[in-house]
């Protein structure tokens, strides 16, 4: 009867059994929906991949002479606004050290090299003649610089490393520490976060922004196809790590510092696809998407 005592809670009961019903009915929808969904982006990104890669313990390093290039490279882009005869420099993130051999050639009277690891770039200063050796020092650091805290450097240089540090306010703050006043903070590297290969997935796909169009957890699972040796399950997981800098990111950074910028140049590049991405992110919606490097210069105030 519907005045039964009882009836009101049985009724409240069923509301609540069947919107509870209605919620897991919905969510199992969803689960069906995402499962579908990436299906079908495992699938797309799978298509746009290559397809004649191998795999081999190894892969990705570039020989003697591209790093030495490379190297040379770098320094060119800066385009004259760097004398380093004479002076002293740090190398930040030293890797193989060929830069740090490229200083010492140029003229800097003594250049410290660090790395996490710096096996392989005194391996290099082995090989390199006596006017080098004389000049260069590889450093191990446990990415702190601490086992610098007495030195100050003329130079500053973090040469394609940027967009890898994990926390690089915290790297900036500590190579200024080092850097002596009036020296220099130099740094240039690509490609940044949103530019077409901001990803670092050109081995696997051609695809511009592909990075940016699927998820990352796809990407990850098909980028396990192509590098069998790492488990990574984001980007910043990768072998050397990805912190998805972005220009604006950088700026920011940057002019939190207090020091002065002295040179400042984007897309610098010799490619015509680099040079055309220069003209059209004068557009300000697409100036992320279109800068794909940046190589910088800045000045650390004189002391009073």
């Amino acid at each position: 009867m519907p005045g039964a005592p009882g009836a009101g809670a049985e009724a409240r009961h069923a509301v609540e059994c069947r919107s509870l019903s209605l919620i897991v009915d919905a969510q199992a929808a969803e689960h069906v929906s995402r499962s579908a969904r990436t299906r079908a982006a495992r699938w797309l990104f799978r298509r746009v991949t290559v397809k004649d890669y191998a795999w081999t313990p190894g892969t990705g390093g570039r020989g003697r002479e591209r790093d030495l290039a490379s190297a040379r490279t770098y320094l060119e882009r800066f385009r004259g606004s760097l004398d380093v005869a004479g002076t002293t420099a740090l190398d930040v993130g030293c890797g193989n050290a060929h830069l740090c051999f490229e200083l010492a050639r140029l003229g800097a009277r003594r250049v410290i090299g660090v790395d996490i690891g710096g096996e392989k770039a005194r391996a290099n200063l082995e090989a390199q003649d006596a006017h080098v050796k004389a000049r260069v020092e590889i450093v191990k650091t446990d990415g702190s610089l601490r086992e610098l805290s007495r030195d100050q450097f003329d130079l500053v240089f973090s040469k394609d490393s940027f967009e890898h540090l994990a926390d690089p306010e915290l790297v900036v703050e500590r190579m200024i520490e080092v850097l002596r006043p009036g020296g220099r903070l130099v740094i240039g590297f690509g490609p940044l976060w949103k530019a077409p290969t901001g990803g670092h997935i050109g081995f696997m796909t051609r695809l511009p922004w592909a990075h940016l169009l699927f998820p990352e957890h796809v990407i990850m699972a098909e980028r396990r196809r192509f590098r069998p040796n790492e488990d990574a399950r984001s980007f910043a997981e990768i072998q050397g790590g990805l912190n998805e800098m972005t220009l604006a990111r950088f700026e920011e950074i940057m002019a939190a510092t207090g020091l002065e910028r002295r040179h400042f140049a984007t897309n610098v590049s010799d490619h015509p696809v680099v040079r055309a991405m220069a003209i059209v992110r004068m557009l300000p919606p697409l100036r992320e998407h279109f800068t794909a490097n940046v190589y910088s210069i800045w000045e650390k105030p004189a002391a009073a």
